[in-house]
């Protein structure tokens, strides 16, 4: 298996490819918007695109769907049955904050996930790990044979996500993020924004998983 961060930079979401090296692949959070730059990658590496996997429904995670399902229209969706209605409603997939992007509608038909669902990715059991607080449907992807976690906008390097969006909640926050203290220590994982870090480090230094933060509203 590879993995490849597609697009990285502070005002765009990472969107990762996943290759089993087999000629077929996952995708995590398509966040281009009119760029073809997925398909493209996908194409010149003549990967089959198996699966989508959707962390939250926010615009910058999901404006790629479109153009993605063009050229892989048999492509599974997986979002979580709460994040259904982003797709299609731009208050709360919060693109109409944007003036420089047209509004994200999408009609796109998803597989509903929820906690603890254990789904076949690329042949790879995947454990799906709700984790309420930025958005109520927020989700990150557990691969436990291959010790990677795909944590979209909860989890961070040294950092969390907002929780002051449409159905954010920092009541959440403790029960979301104690999820993570019970991952093996050696789990890499891959935020939403910003490089990789890992379980370890992240209990070591990131504040938000101490025992004793207090979210504000709490």
């Amino acid at each position: 298996m590879q993995i490849f961060t597609l697009n990285y930079s502070d005002d765009v979401c990472n969107t990762y490819i996943i290759d089993d090296e087999k000629g077929k692949a996952a995708l995590v959070d398509p966040g281009y918007g009119d760029s073809n730059a997925i398909s493209e990658f996908l194409k010149k590496r003549s990967l089959s695109l198996e699966s989508i996997l959707i962390t939250h429904g926010h615009f910058d995670h999901i404006r790629g769907l479109t153009l993605v399902l063009k050229d892989f229209p048999d492509a599974k969706v997986y979002i979580h049955e709460n994040e259904v209605d982003f797709l299609s409603n731009p208050r709360l997939n919060c693109s109409y904050m944007d003036r420089d992007i047209k509004p994200v509608v999408l009609d796109v038909h998803p597989i509903k996930i929820n906690d603890g669902d254990q789904i076949s990715i690329l042949g790879l059991e995947t454990v799906v790990i709700h984790t309420p607080f930025h958005t109520h449907g927020s989700t990150c992807y557990y691969f436990p044979s291959l010790s990677i976690i795909f944590t979209g906008d909860t989890l961070f390097m040294n950092a969390i996500g907002r929780s002051d969006l449409p159905t954010g909640s920092p009541r959440s926050i403790i029960s979301s993020l104690a999820k993570f203290k019970v991952l093996p220590p050696n789990t890499k994982v891959y935020p939403g924004h910003g490089i990789s870090t890992n379980i370890e480090r992240e209990l070591k230094y990131n504040t938000f998983l101490a025992k004793e933060y207090i979210p504000n509203g709490k």
